[in-house]
């Protein structure tokens, strides 16, 4: 209880802070921009493709070789979600040798700039002579303790983490082994719950857990004291409650009148997940081309339900339809975030030792806010000698960058230590983990032409002149 629902006004004393918006438009300098209408690759969103990791061929794993070139190729990815399959292991420990081979695709990815969503279950079939479909409660607990500290130690290559272990594909529904198939009373849930309790424990507070439908989450917030079973709200999000850190995965998008049991309860479940998917990752994939597969329904269903990643491969006759009908170029230009830069006012006169603020005006033109934290820094790099460089951390959040909202927000420093001369001007927005922050892969590119510099993952908003006293 005390970790689902922090104390009342601390949420509203952070919704209030947070990400203030200037009063007025202040005078000064003012550039503008044009955006850009390109299709290029961003961190933590996108098109993904799903990789089997099976335990019956550990000598398979993720090479950083092909992940950097399928982010430069037409490709453009930047997710992948990794299937791991413990099929052999449903009665002993995951061996040493599996353990590895996750810790490789790991390190491939950071080494090759991209990130994973995970799953970890044990079979892929719902075929009854392959029984059972998951392990017993004792096995798959010890199996999550196992993953830990590898999910602790590469939690910055890890986009989010689908709940996984029951049943086939670890989609929850064909389970098994004390798991009832079709639970109808609180009791028969709770075996549930402590997967899923255990699997965020398992991960850092800055990390999400999947649930296969809405229904899932508005009945463990039930049975955690919620009654309300409302979506989260602005003063609740990333607040680092399990609430806050639920988020959802629907496999069978688009694909009959209620996702094929995605929406169980309709229009409750349908406003809930839009709503709650403001503040929490959104993805999965297609399992049937129906007439509800159509590109028009699936774009207005994946901005209504803010999609962040879909699988790229799956199912073939869907997403091949998309790429026929022209959809697909839509998904890749909008699927996610897409922040465009529409003007920034510069104030006062640039001067040595005194305040410098740059007040922006931004859009999210994509489906989705950027979903884990991202960092937003001002950063000036001397134009004669770019050895000289500094960087000012601001105190913005880009996940409440909401979609189809103009955002204002002022950056501001003090120009210490400053040369006079000329200095470039960039906005970056890096990966807050030490390990990503300085690789310019994992930097959001902001969607305006001549901005954008590949080296260092920046983006160039002017060039000023520093120095001199005051007016």
């Amino acid at each position: 209880m005390r970790k689902l629902f922090p104390i009342a006004l601390c949420a509203l004393l952070f919704a209030a802070c947070n990400n203030p918006e200037p009063e007025q438009e202040p005078k000064g300098t003012e550039i503008t921009f044009t955006e850009s209408d390109s299709i290029f690759v961003n961190p933590e969103r996108g098109l993904h493709v799903q990789i089997y990791y099976t335990s019956d061929d550990l000598n398979k794993h993720a090479t950083a070789t092909t992940i950097n070139k399928n982010r430069d190729s037409d490709a453009k990815l930047s997710l992948y979600l990794h299937s791991y399959y413990l099929t052999d292991y449903m009665e002993s420990d995951i061996p040493q040798e599996f353990l590895d081979r996750l810790e490789t695709n790991m390190n491939a990815l950071r080494e090759g700039g991209a990130k994973a969503v995970l799953r970890f279950s044990y079979k892929y079939s719902m075929d009854n002579k392959d029984k059972p479909f998951n392990a017993k409660p004792e096995w798959i607990h010890r199996h999550i303790d196992q993953l830990t500290p590898y999910l602790q130690k590469h939690a910055d290559v890890i986009y989010c983490v689908q709940c996984g272990f029951l049943g086939s594909w670890g989609e929850w529904y064909y389970t098994d082994n004390g798991y009832r198939m079709n639970p109808t009373r609180d009791e028969d849930y709770e075996m549930r719950w402590e997967v899923l309790e255990h699997m965020l424990r398992a991960l850092p507070e800055d990390r999400q857990v999947a649930l296969r439908i809405p229904g899932y989450k508005r009945r463990y917030l039930k049975m955690r004291g919620d009654t309300l079973m409302q979506p989260l709200t602005v003063a609740e999000a990333y607040n680092g409650s399990y609430k806050a850190r639920i988020c959802g995965h629907n496999d069978c998008f688009v694909s009959s009148s209620n996702d094929v049991g995605t929406y169980m309860n309709g229009d409750i479940d349908r406003n809930f997940w839009a709503e709650d998917s403001k503040y929490t990752i959104m993805g999965g994939e297609t399992c049937e081309k129906t007439s509800y597969s159509k590109g028009t329904n699936a774009l207005k269903e994946m901005r209504k339900f803010h999609w962040s990643y879909i699988n790229r491969d799956y199912r073939e006759t869907v997403t091949s339809m998309w790429r026929s009908d022209g959809t697909m170029d839509s998904i890749l230009l909008y699927i996610g975030y897409r922040l465009v830069l529409d003007k920034v006012i510069i104030t006062p006169k640039p001067v040595f030792e005194r305040p410098f603020e740059m007040y922006c005006v931004l859009r999210n033109v994509g489906f989705a806010a950027p979903m884990n934290p991202r960092d937003v820094e001002l950063v000036f790099v001397n134009a004669n000698d770019p050895s000289e460089k500094h960087v000012f951390k601001q105190d913005v959040d880009p996940r409440f960058w909401l979609p189809e909202e103009e955002h204002k927000f002022t950056l501001s420093c003090t120009l210490t230590n400053f040369k006079e001369g000329q200095y470039k001007v960039y906005i970056n927005l890096p990966d807050p983990y030490a390990s990503l922050h300085d690789d310019p892969r994992f930097s959001i590119r902001l969607a305006n032409e001549n901005m954008w510099e590949p080296e260092t993952g920046y983006n160039y908003i002017t060039t000023i002149n520093v120095g001199g006293l005051p007016d």
